[in-house]
This record gives structure tokens, C-alpha cells and sequence, in this order.
């Protein structure tokens, strides 16, 4: 067996519990059925689409909607100071902003700290990512955490020689050019602004580009997409999305329920965002999109990008990158393939969050308008990702269904950046 063959072997026997024998060719295990049974896609490609896919990946201007936008790598200490928090009481929020927060002053202390992180953005490959202000402290009001992340993000930026914050488009092909990650401020709840319309100016001024109307619950402006009985946008939340087209900030609908998404696209004046959804075609959960939606955004001249999430593609524990790109296909083929993009929503449920803290996420998700029935999972990898580092199997998977390179280009990066132009007004 090749040194290739040996590796993804490995591979496939740790994800599915069984380890490795000390023999580099184990052929008493049928891995083909090994993978069947577990429902685990591996991507195959020719070595020349290996390559393809690699200068695509490099080359390419790489955008996703990353809620966290920090990878989970801990080191040994704070993985001391994790238990010891934890242990103190301390929620898994709170530590996990406390951790951000000791990060940067490491990072500045210390050059190798620096460029630990650093190196797994490289790895990973992405070139701009939409954050989620905010933080999951349950002992904090929405517009006090959103002003505290805002905070530490700000001291990340002054730090992080690899980090920038983008307010536009240029400024993201500008980051591009120089190697530097490029960072949208994006909200994915408006309580903090309710009815105070102003406050979205202060927003604005922050840098806070993208703003998603509702959550999974019912808000002043709209319903989420988890809300009991669904309704559409009040009137509040009509002013709201006139304000932010104003503004030049995007409408994201991808929590919103479905009338709140449908007033939402037939009051905006400029297009508008499903940033990280799936399509309910394929699977029904309510979080992803109908084609009705989906049509009514392509009208709008709007933008989808598909997620990751594999609960939020099935019960099972099957779903990977080969189910996202069955969902980008179907996107496809309804609102064009320059309007589809990628949003893998990877964070907090992901598999590379520590074990201590998925208990403590899990309740504060499901106190944010999450049920049972939703499925959600924690800890779990994306079919064979099981990092972020792995991102580049996205685009691979895009490779081995065919799509030409400019079409690949658009669907990594390109797609999001003429839609952020269409929906900000910028020249």
C-alpha cells in the first residue's frame, strides 16, 4: 500500500472508532464496507485533480461564514486554565471568551504564539471570514457582550500581523493580496438593538457590515426560523431593514423564519443574504431554505452560502462534504451559479472543541431557540473534516463534481464579493 493509501486508511479507522494496526496494510479490514456502513465520503480524485485542487485552493480568494473566527487549538495551559474556570463555576462561554481575551496578550508576548495561530489560518487557507459578535456568557446581555467582543477583536486586530478588518470588498481583495485574513463584523441577533434604530449607526461605525434580522426565536423586528407559530416582519422590523439598506449594511435571513424571509426579501431594497443555510429540499429542517425562498432571493439578485453543519443535513451521522455539495447543486440549479457560495457555520458544535466545554454550548444554544427535535450534535466532525484546517476538502469536493475553475473561484470567494458590492453600494 502507497504512503497515500496508509494515510487515508489511518484516517477512516480513527473516524469510525477503530484504531490503526502497527501493520501499515491491515488487509483483514474491508474498508470499502468499513466506509459504506458508516456512510464516511472520501473524495477521490485523479492526481491531476489533486493538483487542481490544491492551486485553486491557493490561489483562490477563500470566504466563509465562520461564527467564532478563531481556531480551537488550545495549548496545554489553557487547557489547565479551561478546568480550572470550569471548576470555579465559570460557564463555557465565559471561558471561552476568557481564553480569546488571555490569546491576544500571549500573542503579543510572544512571537511563537503568534505565529502557532497564524499557521493554522494558513492551513486552513481561508482568505475572509464573517464573524458573529457576541459570545455565548449567559450572565451577559446581548449589547454588553457584542461591545466586549467588539473589544477583544479590536485588540486581536492590533496584535495579529495576519488579521485585518474589512469594511468592503476592496478591502478584502486587498487583504488577499498581502496574505492577511480579512474579518467582516456581522451580528446574528438584534436584541441589543430592539427598538433603539439608532444604535445601528453605532454599529455601523464599529464596522458591522452584515446583520441578520432574528435568531431561531420571535424578536421586535421578525420570527426566527424556530418559533412556534411563524409570522413576518412588524413594522419595527420593516423600518429596520430600510435603515440598514440606508446604511449600506447586508440583510442576512439565514435564522429567519419563513414569513419573516419572504417580507424581508420583497421589502429590501437591495439584495439580501442567506449567508449559512441549506435547502429544505433536500432536507427538512428549519433551518435551510425552500425553493420558494431561493427563487425569491435570485430575483433580488441575492447570495447563498451552504453550510456545514451535518445535523442540520440529517439525523444520521453520515452527512459530510458530499452531502454540502448535493446542497450547493441544488442551489445551483435554482438561483444560479453566481450567486452561490460557501458558509460553513463551524464552531461551536464542531469536533475540534474541547470535551469540557460542549455541555455548558449546548445549553446556551438550546436556551437561544434550539429544541430537540432540531438534532443538534456537539463534537461531532463533518464527515471526514474534522478541523478547520481541513478546509480544503471543500474545494476538492467541488473538483470532483466538475465545476470549471472560474466557477470554482466564484463559489469559494468571488460570488460573496460582487455580491457584498450589489447589497453595500460600493463603487
Amino acid at each position: 500500500m502507497c504512503r497515500e493509501g496508509q494515510y487515508l486508511l489511518k484516517r477512516v479507522l480513527s473516524l469510525i472508532g477503530i484504531e490503526a494496526m502497527a501493520s501499515p496494510n491491515p488487509s483483514g479490514y474491508d474498508v470499502a464496507h468499513l466506509i459504506e456502513v458508516k456512510g464516511i465520503s472520501m473524495i477521490e480524485l485523479s492526481a491531476e485533480q489533486r493538483e487542481r485542487a490544491e492551486r485553486l485552493h491557493r490561489e483562490s480568494f477563500v470566504f466563509d461564514y465562520f461564527p467564532r473566527s478563531e481556531p480551537i487549538v488550545m495549548t496545554p495551559e489553557e487547557e489547565r486554565l479551561t478546568a480550572e474556570w470550569l471548576d470555579a463555576g465559570e460557564p463555557s462561554g465565559t471561558v471561552i471568551d476568557r481564553i480569546h481575551a488571555r490569546r491576544s496578550r500571549e500573542m503579543a508576548r510572544d512571537p511563537e504564539e503568534h505565529e502557532r495561530i497564524a499557521a493554522h489560518w494558513r492551513e486552513a487557507g481561508v482568505g475572509g471570514v464573517a464573524l458573529t459578535l457576541g459570545g455565548l456568557d449567559p450572565r451577559l446581555s446581548q449589547r454588553e457582550a457584542v461591545v466586549r467582543d467588539i473589544a477583544r477583536r479590536m485588540r486581536r486586530f492590533q496584535v495579529a500581523t495576519y488579521l485585518v478588518q474589512c469594511l468592503t470588498a476592496n478591502d478584502f481583495e486587498r487583504a488577499h493580496a498581502e496574505g492577511k485574513l480579512g474579518v467582516l463584523f456581522a451580528l446574528q441577533e438584534t436584541d441589543l438593538i430592539g427598538s433603539d434604530l439608532a444604535y445601528l449607526d453605532t454599529l455601523y461605525d464599529f464596522g458591522v457590515r452584515m446583520i441578520q434580522l432574528t435568531y431561531n426565536s420571535r424578536n421586535l423586528w421578525g420570527d426566527g426560523c424556530t418559533e412556534r407559530v411563524q409570522g413576518g416582519l412588524t413594522q419595527l422590523g420593516v423600518q429596520a431593514v430600510r435603515r440598514l439598506n440606508e446604511l449600506g449594511i447586508v440583510v442576512d435571513l439565514s435564522h429567519c423564519g419563513d414569513g419573516t424571509t419572504m417580507d424581508a426579501l420583497e421589502v429590501s431594497e437591495r439584495p439580501v443574504a442567506f449567508s449559512h443555510t441549506g435547502c429544505r429540499a433536500l432536507y427538512e429542517h428549519p433551518r435551510a431554505k425552500t425553493d420558494e425562498q431561493l427563487r425569491a432571493l435570485a430575483e433580488r439578485d441575492g447570495y447563498v452560502g451552504i453550510y456545514g453543519v451535518p445535523f442540520f443535513f440529517s439525523r444520521d451521522d453520515n452527512s459530510g462534504i458530499e452531502t454540502m455539495l448535493d446542497h450547493i447543486e441544488h442551489a445551483v440549479g435554482i438561483v444560479g451559479i453566481q450567486r452561490v457560495g460557501i458558509g460553513t457555520d463551524w464552531g461551536a458544535w464542531s469536533a475540534d472543541v474541547p470535551q469540557v466545554l460542549r455541555d455548558g454550548v449546548r445549553a446556551e444554544f438550546m436556551r437561544r431557540g434550539f429544541r430537540e427535535e432540531h438534532g443538534l450534535q456537539f463534537g461531532v466532525p463533518f464527515g471526514t473534516m474534522t478541523a478547520y484546517t481541513e478546509w480544503s476538502q471543500i474545494t476538492a469536493g467541488l473538483v470532483s463534481r466538475g465545476y470549471s475553475d472560474d466557477e470554482i473561484r466564484g463559489i469559494l470567494g468571488a460570488n460573496f464579493l460582487a455580491f457584498f458590492r450589489r447589497a453595500t453600494g460600493e463603487a
